[in-house]
């Protein structure tokens, strides 16, 4: 109702500011399609404010990402999801595992290994490596890919697929699967740019 009264004045831009928060999962999903459609044919510009990343990417035309009251990117849904352009970006908007690292030359080390590197942080970094991007496989496997050796430790059914806990060095990070894969030792394999690596600014 409240949307209907604003769409009768014919505002300029129209502000929704949580609108789909208080429903159930599924029909906030439903409402994700008509709020886009409706605004497709109103041709409001209009400014959506969501926590809900998924929320966020499916709707929006343009992505505004906030941190701390401030402009941290702006981008195109997949731009700023493929190409996150800070820690933060990286580690909100996907689920994925932090890693503290270093660079050191053309390696990067992390969680007890060293991969090959050709990016431009040096130093301290951040690691950031995103649970969809993570695939499993035996201990000892070849294969295209930066490669960890890992154990995993529990698995949990999310419904379309699995997110197992694998435990890599000190960390423990997430990967998903469409099939289950048991407790016991396991090849990660990521691809090189789809390990994000950014300078720690922290430390």
């Amino acid at each position: 109702m409240a949307l209907a009264r604003a769409l009768v004045v014919e505002p300029r831009v129209l502000l929704l500011d949580e609108p789909l928060s208080n429903l159930d999962a599924k029909v906030r999903q439903r409402l994700r399609v008509e709020v886009r459609r409706l605004q497709r044919r109103v041709g409001i510009t209009t400014i959506y404010v969501t926590h809900d990343q998924e929320e966020a990417l499916a709707i929006a035309d343009r992505v505004v990402l906030l941190h701390a009251g401030r402009v941290v990117q702006v981008g195109a849904p997949e731009d700023v999801y493929r190409r996150p352009a800070s820690v933060f970006a990286a580690d909100f908007l996907g689920v994925g595992t932090r890693f503290e690292g270093r660079v050191e030359g053309a390696s990067l080390h992390v969680a007890g290994h060293r991969l090959p590197y050709d990016g431009l942080a040096r130093g301290a970094v951040v690691v950031v490596v995103r649970s969809s991007d993570v695939t499993l496989e035996p201990r000892g496997a070849t294969g295209v890919g930066s490669a960890l050796a890992g154990h995993v430790e529990e698995r949990l059914f999310l419904g379309a697929f699995y997110r197992h806990y694998v435990r890599v060095g000190d960390a423990l990070l997430m990967a998903d699967s469409p099939e289950p894969v048991g407790e016991g030792p396991v090849t990660v394999r990521v691809a090189p740019d789809r390990i994000r690596v950014y300078e720690d600014m922290e430390r």
